[in-house]
């Protein structure tokens, strides 16, 4: 049995879909917000992790922090609702559950309000140590500074390790980059973070045999690339008002068919496509169901 430890933020998000671009002094109506939760289990982690459970994949366990309190414990039932597993968590005494706000505006632009509610200096527990020193997969997605070098000084070289690549120097310096650049043997990243990710593989040099690289490109597909040679895979467009998640539930849809043997690019790229329209789909119905309420 396959373990996959996913890295990063914790955060229960507070999802809402606006008739127009928010502006001081005037009052924007929220047109619709999710019937599946309010708050609604969300981060890099949970939407990887919860990807993986779906295409099969039993013991993917995210790593992260929530605070003591109510909200705490929240996100730890929406997990165990997914039958995803809470090892990973560490509640942090005195601290907040972080919770994001994400307003989606009529042209499909997003004003994202974070709450981290953690102290400074996050990094892995003893037990978060072990967990990872154990996992056969490692992926890390967006999360503390000082988690991102824990993890490449714990793992080993046979650990496979995947890079949900972001571009955020707050959580990632350049120098960390070309270091995951260089360890990693996938990296998922979408095509707003090419750049990124293209500057800190220069950086790095040289990297491991076989890695592959994904560009995610929105309706229009995906780029995979394995030992410098492109293979461009289409998508099938879907028309959504809150893709909140998708590029992290297509990067568990990878993992899981990288972790289940798949070798061909294109399936491995379709597991990636199926496991983000199976949750956006999810969300168009209860979208639909919602307006025939109304």
């Amino acid at each position: 049995m396959t373990t996959i430890a996913i890295t990063g933020y914790a955060s229960l998000d507070h999802v809402a879909i606006l008739d127009g671009t928010p502006q001081a002094g005037r009052t924007t109506t929220i047109l619709q917000r999710p019937q599946d939760g309010w708050p609604r289990l969300g981060g890099g982690p949970a939407f990887v992790a919860m990807a993986l459970t779906a295409a099969g994949i039993e013991s993917a366990v995210p790593v992260s922090w929530i605070g003591d309190d109510a909200a705490g414990q929240t996100y730890r039932d929406q997990l165990a609702a997914k039958n995803v597993s809470g090892e990973g968590l560490e509640a942090i005494a005195g601290a907040r559950t972080p919770v994001s706000v994400l307003a989606y505006e009529p042209d499909g632009g997003c004003i994202c309000l974070y709450d981290p509610g953690m102290p400074a200096g996050l990094t892995l527990s003893a037990a978060q140590r072990e967990l990872i020193a154990k996992a056969e997969w490692v992926c890390v997605t967006i999360g503390p500074s000082a988690v991102n070098d824990a993890v490449l000084d714990t793992i080993g070289e046979a650990t496979r390790l995947a890079w949900v690549a972001k571009h955020d120097p707050r959580a990632m310096s350049a120098a960390q980059a070309a270091r995951f650049a260089a360890r990693a043997d996938l990296i998922c990243f979408s095509h707003a973070e090419s750049a990124f990710v293209q500057a800190a593989l220069a950086e790095a040099g040289q990297t491991r045999p076989g890695r592959i690289l994904i560009e995610t490109r929105g309706r229009q597909g995906a780029a995979i690339t394995r030992d410098g040679q492109p293979t461009e895979i289409s998508a099938e467009p879907i028309s959504v008002t809150d893709p909140t998640g998708a590029g992290d539930s297509f990067a568990g849809g990878v993992l899981a068919a990288l972790a289940m043997g798949e070798t061909g690019p294109e399936a491995i790229v379709r597991s990636g496509h199926a496991a983000a329209r199976r949750l956006l789909l999810a969300r168009q119905i209860s979208e639909n169901e919602s307006a025939l309420r109304e």
